[in-house]
């Protein structure tokens, strides 16, 4: 860049400061934008933050006893629709009537 002194081609220098000017907006754009998706992903990662706590606690607060009985019952329900299955695929069909 060449130094401008007073009453030396100053419509070059203005030329200069407007370029640079233009610069530095450009780049206070490109810099703004970054700043911005940086801000967003900083918030969506403390909101995931919260919702894994969230569920954290569902998980680690759970109480045993519960999630035994729970369990005990689906499981007396599993077997129950497994013989009702298997009691309705045994009956005789029109079919067999039919033979």
């Amino acid at each position: 860049m060449r130094r401008c002194f007073p009453g030396n081609n100053i419509g070059a220098a203005v030329t200069q400061v407007q370029t640079a000017l233009s610069t530095v907006s450009t780049q206070r754009v490109f810099y703004g934008n970054g700043l911005n998706q940086i801000t967003l992903s900083e918030n969506f990662l403390s909101q995931d933050k919260v919702n894994l706590s969230s569920q954290e606690n569902s998980l680690v607060g759970v109480d045993p006893a519960k999630a035994a009985s729970d369990l005990v019952q689906a499981q007396v329900a599993n077997q129950s629709i497994l013989s009702a299955t298997g009691r309705v695929l045994t009956l005789p069909t029109l079919l067999s009537f039919l033979k």
